[in-house]
């Protein structure tokens, strides 16, 4: 009678069970390279999902030196969400005929075009907390297109691998403050639009070396 009724339980909660978000793969991959990993900072280590108002939702990832945004205009979440992302679940994000499939009860698979289970995420994908709001970081007065600032390469290389893998084009935001971070968009990723931000860093590279001789007056043609 136990048995039974546990079975029963598990079929009620199965039954219960309904789609809370889709979006497009794409934007999974698009946004992966830029997820905390194994951060205390739990919800870090995982994607925020985030209705907006005029449709759509917008997807974000963070280590907290570095972020990135993904506006999937035809992408559905019934409520702001983290879900955490296997990385074996890559292989199915490149296409933008997939889909991310997140269910109420925590269950998420990576989805084809006509809805079949490609590949289906280990355990409860749901990520319990507060993600932090990325728009009072990542801010858009006072840019002028350009580098500028002491950069980590590594993050910087990322964004150039991200716009070279979905992209055809990357163009980068910057400000005189070495407070505000390096902000970039990338172009021709379809219906998906792409912001991001690297974080500038506080260190001793100052610039161009005092060091370096003065250019002196050429004598003859040779010198030149």
């Amino acid at each position: 009678m136990t048995n039974q009724s546990a079975a029963q339980q598990a079929t009620e909660a199965s039954t219960d069970s309904h789609l809370i978000a889709r979006i497009n793969a794409v934007a999974v991959k698009l946004v992966f390279p830029f997820i905390a990993k194994e951060d205390i900072r739990y919800y870090l280590n995982g994607i925020n999902i985030r209705p907006l108002p005029e449709g759509g939702v917008m997807i974000v990832a963070t280590d907290g030196h570095r972020a990135i945004v993904v506006r999937d205009p035809n992408g559905f979440a019934e409520e702001e969400i983290i879900v955490a992302i296997s990385k074996d679940a890559l292989k199915h994000a490149g296409s933008a005929k997939n889909t991310l499939d997140v269910m109420s009860d925590g269950q998420s698979m990576f989805s084809g075009k006509v809805a079949e289970p490609l590949f289906i995420q280990p355990g409860n994908a749901l990520v319990d907390g507060i993600f932090p709001r990325i728009e009072s970081v990542m801010n858009m007065k006072g840019y002028t297109e350009g580098i500028q600032g002491s950069l980590n390469p590594r993050y910087l290389y990322d964004a150039l691998v991200i716009s070279k893998s979905f992209g055809d084009s990357i163009r980068f935001f910057t400000t005189k403050s070495e407070s505000d971070a390096l902000n970039f968009t990338l172009s021709g990723i379809g219906d998906l639009e792409c912001f991001g931000a690297i974080m500038k860093k506080r260190d001793l590279n100052t610039g161009l070396p005092a060091w370096f001789p003065k250019k002196q007056a050429a004598n003859t043609l040779a010198e030149v």
